[in-house]
């Protein structure tokens, strides 16, 4: 039987022996260690010895990158690890619309450079595209107004030039046995209506214009009621123009009565000019009473081939002047020459009332 400090010295050698054999392990461990970390250390310095100087941009040239621009929504999404530099740089991200992206302080405050030099010799004028030409204005066709005098006393010659469907003006003659019947037919054709006045011509009375006739010898007082008459005789007329007068015309005096009660009632007049006497136009131009002339009788010989000619005349004139004025009659053959002729005369001028081509007289 062993004794016990047999035992006892048995039980410290085997202590002894297991501490020994603890300890053996934990030092190669720590060899073991210690050498990885010199490898990778050792490593780490290498590869930064040996990478090229671009490799890793500067901090301020990162700033500038696309990628620094991309800084505060990386920020916002919290801190995540970088990874390493790829060859070829990943597509940005498209931008959120104005309305989703939050509102954020600038990373840096970016300066303008300094704007360079304007260049020399002319260079900028150059440099800049030239403007487009201006384009030229269109051109106004010029303006013809055609007047019908006498009528009155033929009613379906009067309805079938209302038919034509053209701004002519009519101008009816006082006392006229259909004149309302055609007034109220025009006006609802929207066309212009004048009081054709009947005035004394150089023949009277063999030659006689007929009721109302204004006449030289006439009193001032009875000479502006025979007027005055006349006017309230035609309903919506618009202006005034003389049937016959190459006696009545010429008198300064009578005229300046007459276009002081035209002035009164806002009414134009258009002088026919049946004689080259007539004081008409520097008379409106005392009043400033608007006013216009005869330019071409187109019917005074009532043969197609003439009234075509004088169209023809009236046209040149217009083109010439910018406007013209024609005096025509309710004859057969105006009414067929100016149905054959509307269309071609539409294109080459444009038709108007009298009373857009009459004017204060200034000449």
């Amino acid at each position: 039987m062993a004794s016990p400090k047999t035992n006892r010295t048995g039980k410290r050698r085997a202590r002894r022996g297991r501490s020994k054999t603890a300890k053996r392990p934990m030092w190669k461990v720590l060899a073991a260690v210690t050498a990885i970390t010199v490898i990778v250390a050792g490593a780490v310095l290498l590869m930064r010895a040996w990478a090229p100087p671009d490799r890793r941009p500067a901090t301020a040239e990162r700033q500038k990158s696309p990628a620094g621009e991309s800084a505060p929504s990386a920020r916002a999404r919290g801190p995540e690890k970088q990874s390493a530099p790829r060859p070829a740089p990943a597509r940005p991200p498209e931008r959120p619309a104005a309305a989703e992206r939050p509102a954020q302080a600038p990373l840096y405050e970016v300066f303008p450079m300094r704007p360079p030099a304007p260049p020399e010799n002319g260079a900028l004028h150059a440099a800049i595209p030239p403007a487009p030409p201006e384009l030229p204005a269109l051109k106004k066709r010029p303006r013809v107004a055609i007047i019908i005098d006498d009528i009155g006393h033929d009613r379906a010659a009067a309805e079938k030039l209302i038919a034509l469907d053209a701004p002519l003006t009519l101008a009816l003659l006082p006392h006229s046995p259909h004149l309302h019947a055609i007034a109220e037919s025009a006006r609802r054709k929207g066309l212009e209506l004048m009081l054709h006045l009947p005035m004394e011509p150089v023949g009277y009375p063999e030659v006689d214009p007929g009721p109302g006739t204004l006449l030289a010898r006439m009193a001032p007082d009875e000479l502006l009621q025979v007027l005055e008459r006349n006017l309230d005789a035609v309903p919506h007329i618009r202006g005034v123009n003389n049937h016959m007068g190459s006696k009545l015309t010429a008198q300064a005096e009578q005229m300046y009565q007459i276009f002081t009660v035209l002035k009164r009632r806002g009414l134009y007049f258009i002088d026919s000019r049946t004689t080259e006497e007539s004081v008409c136009k520097p008379s409106a131009r005392l009043f400033q009473l608007p006013f216009a002339q005869r330019d071409v009788f187109l019917d005074h010989h009532p043969e197609p081939a003439f009234i075509r000619q004088q169209l023809r005349e009236l046209i040149r004139i217009a083109q010439r002047r910018g406007e013209a004025v024609g005096i025509a009659h309710p004859y057969p053959a105006t009414y067929q020459v100016l149905k054959e002729e509307l269309r071609s005369l539409r294109e080459k001028v444009e038709l108007v009332p009298a009373s857009q081509l009459t004017r204060a007289a200034s000449s």
